[in-house]
């Protein structure tokens, strides 16, 4: 296969250097250019995955490659809003404390593309966790050590966690746009990249509720650990009535920003549909990928054996051989974190 591999061709040149005015500091240009030299590396060693009609490898990674050679700045790269930051191997399990997503340590990252096939759960781990207070997730670093407990022996290289990859408060009007627009994207994140958690203890969090949830209804199998089965049994126990709320309320889950309760509630209304009338995972999946496509409107699916499958992702509606379950629409939603 032939790659391109432009990394020395997509370094500044010494010229463009030169032509930066002296008052800019050229470390964050250097930085962000390793970046994205160390990203498109990267991505030629990843379990490619992505199976897009029409679209080969060769030309998924090209249209990116030639996406971040027009990269000039941070800012331009949250503008773009198309990739992940995921946080290196090394880097997550050499720290004795979670770190806070920071633009001036770029060195912690690579940028995996949002599109299907990129983020993979060979390669990549999502982290789901709680946080302890407002202010850090983990302040003592006792949830760290025991993920890096768990993972080290594991292969991977990437991990994905909120609070390391994701611009945190306060945020400038460029980062709050890149978290609002990536918040929306999640649940693909859960579905695609292996799945670690820890949960010392029962709590009623909503936030973990949704990521057990996506996790356990769209893979085969479960691996079941005394921590984690009450949230599946939560899981379980909303498919079997059909209804999100009354689980809510039962368990007294809740948000520790108010505003995202509606968008979790939202996205597991989504989830429980589609379990109760979609029986096979891989269809599953299927589904939510089109419904986490940036485009807000009714979409008629093909789904083998389903004739007449219709979302209504404006107006919150799955409708199946004339039958309608609705959402709390969530696509035009962000959090108030």
């Amino acid at each position: 296969m032939a790659h391109r591999t432009p990394i020395e061709d997509g370094a500044p040149s010494q010229e463009s250097l030169m032509a930066i005015s002296p008052q800019e500091d050229l470390a964050p240009l250097a930085a962000l250019q390793s970046l994205l030299d160390r990203s498109i590396t990267a991505w030629f060693s990843l379990t490619y995955v992505g199976v897009n009609p029409g679209v080969s490898k060769d030309e998924a990674f090209n249209k990116h490659i030639d996406n971040l050679r027009e990269i000039s700045s941070l800012d331009s790269l949250l503008q773009d809003r198309q990739y992940w930051f995921f946080q290196l191997r090394d880097s997550f399990l050499n720290h004795d404390r979670v770190l806070k997503w920071d633009s001036n340590h770029l060195e912690r990252y690579i940028l995996l593309p949002v599109d299907y096939g990129f983020a993979n759960n060979q390669d990549c781990y999502f982290v789901s966790h709680y946080w302890h207070t407002k202010d850090h997730p983990d302040p003592e670093g006792s949830d760290l050590r025991l993920f890096q407990e768990d993972l080290r022996g594991e292969e991977w290289s990437y991990v994905w966690l909120d609070w390391t990859c994701m611009p945190q408060v306060p945020r400038t009007d460029g980062e709050q746009r890149y978290f609002n627009r990536m918040l929306r994207y999640i649940s693909m994140l859960v579905r695609d990249c292996a799945f670690a958690w820890r949960f010392p203890s029962f709590e009623p969090r909503a936030w973990v509720l949704f990521e057990v949830a996506e996790f356990v209804l769209t893979h085969k199998g479960r691996w079941v650990t005394d921590d984690i089965a009450p949230f599946i049994a939560h899981v379980d126990e909303m498919v079997r009535i059909g209804n999100v709320h009354p689980i809510i309320d039962k368990y007294g889950y809740r948000c520790t920003k108010n505003g995202d309760m509606r968008l979790v509630v939202g996205w597991m209304e989504i989830l429980v549909i589609i379990a109760n009338i979609v029986e096979d995972v891989g269809v599953r999946q299927c589904i939510l990928d089109v419904l986490n496509r940036p485009t807000v409107g009714s979409y008629d699916l093909i789904v083998p054996g389903m004739p007449n499958f219709q979302i209504d992702k404006r107006n919150g509606t799955i409708t199946l051989d004339g039958e309608t379950w609705n959402f709390t629409p969530v696509f035009d939603l962000t959090s108030d974190a």
